[in-house]
């Protein structure tokens, strides 16, 4: 069954709606999450099909937390990036001023 198969797609749909009331009660500013979080389920949503003996809210909340994870490694990775740029600029630096 692929990625678009029309059984995936409307069972990631009604898992979305079945977490949407909860976001509609908190504040606004939880909505870009809810929006997330949807992609998420959407990306992920033959796995989700496949996953049919679980409950589907808690598949696609290893799905919502998994994606989460990858992007906080790579925004991690990047900020441990640029400290190591910095440190070698900051040591050039200093050689520099004692040259």
């Amino acid at each position: 069954m692929g990625a678009n198969s029309p059984s995936t797609t409307p069972y990631a749909q009604k898992v979305i709606e079945s977490i949407k009331p909860l976001f509609e009660m908190l504040p606004p500013e939880y909505w870009q999450a809810f929006e997330r979080y949807s992609e998420y389920i959407l990306k992920n949503r033959v796995s989700l099909h496949y996953a049919t003996e679980e409950l589907p809210i808690f598949v696609a909340l290893i799905i919502i937390q998994v994606e989460r994870d990858f992007a906080n490694a790579e925004q991690i990775n990047e900020l441990y990036r640029q400290v190591e740029e910095l440190r070698r600029e900051n040591i050039k630096s200093k050689r520099s001023h004692r040259e």
